[in-house]
């Protein structure tokens, strides 16, 4: 349950905690889908230092920080790198193997930098939004949005359970690690992973089976009318706040299509 730690860390009171969930959700959307399609590497680092800057406000522990965010950034530059040596035809300069030349080309390089800068800014952007809103607000203003509900409620129970899934497998493991199952061979080792794997796999598809099989009948189905669950209108502040912030987004469209 890494996320629920997290969130027991960054301070409460920060600007974007206080910000309304609707207003939050909206900007952040709008700049991850906004910074897979700037095509200027300069524009997407402005989008991402904003979202350096949303880490700060909230004050988060940076090694944990660090540690979460390693695994999205080294894809980001496993990308750079493949793009380096796949893409172009302008040789830059090249490595040598013996007679074998690995050869670097410009447009990979800058082809490269800009999708790296790309999954950087979106994933950045994307966990300061899981870091300060509630998944119940991100997904009510969805539903808002007129996103379709069937997969507003799937995203829910995703998100409801992963937990549940996440505590299985770690407590198989501990019960494993208790019978020593730590001293077998690595062969043994790989295949009591693969297996613990599988059970939580079953276990969660019985689990959603039953829970889908409650839900019908209770009377849920994909016209269901629920309650709203924001009752009060987005504060004065907020909604000026955001609209200073989609005509930012605004701007940096505008300045992609004309620079």
């Amino acid at each position: 349950m890494e996320l629920a730690s997290f969130r027991k860390m960054y301070d409460k009171n920060s600007f974007l905690h206080c910000l309304d969930g609707r207003v939050k959700t909206v900007l952040f959307l709008s700049g991850i889908i906004i910074a897979t399609f700037l095509s200027h590497w300069y524009l997407v680092t402005f989008l991402w230092v904003l979202s350096l800057f949303g880490y700060y406000t909230l004050h988060l522990p940076l090694k944990r920080l660090v540690k979460r965010l390693l695994i999205p950034f080294g894809i980001a530059w496993i990308v750079f790198i493949s793009m380096l040596f796949t893409n172009g035809s302008h040789v830059l300069t090249y490595i040598s193997f013996g007679s074998y030349h690995l050869y670097i080309y410009k447009e990979g390089l800058d082809l490269g930098i800009l999708l790296m800068l790309r999954i950087m800014a979106a994933v950045s952007l994307a966990c300061v939004l899981s870091f300060c809103t509630p998944m119940i607000e991100i997904l009510e203003t969805l539903r808002i949005f007129k996103m379709p509900s069937i997969i507003v409620d799937l995203a829910d129970m995703m998100y409801r359970y992963i937990f549940i899934i996440e505590e299985t497998g770690k407590s198989m493991r501990h019960a494993q690690l208790s019978r020593m199952g730590y001293k077998s061979s690595w062969f043994h080792q790989i295949k009591d992973t693969a297996e613990i794997a599988v059970y939580v796999i079953i276990q969660s598809l019985d689990r959603s089976i039953r829970v889908y099989n409650a839900m019908l009948s209770r009377g849920y189905n994909e016209d269901s009318i629920e309650a709203k669950f924001f009752t009060y209108p987005v504060p004065s502040k907020d909604f000026g706040l955001g609209v200073v912030g989609v005509i930012l987004l605004i701007v940096l469209i505008i300045a992609n299509v004309l620079i």
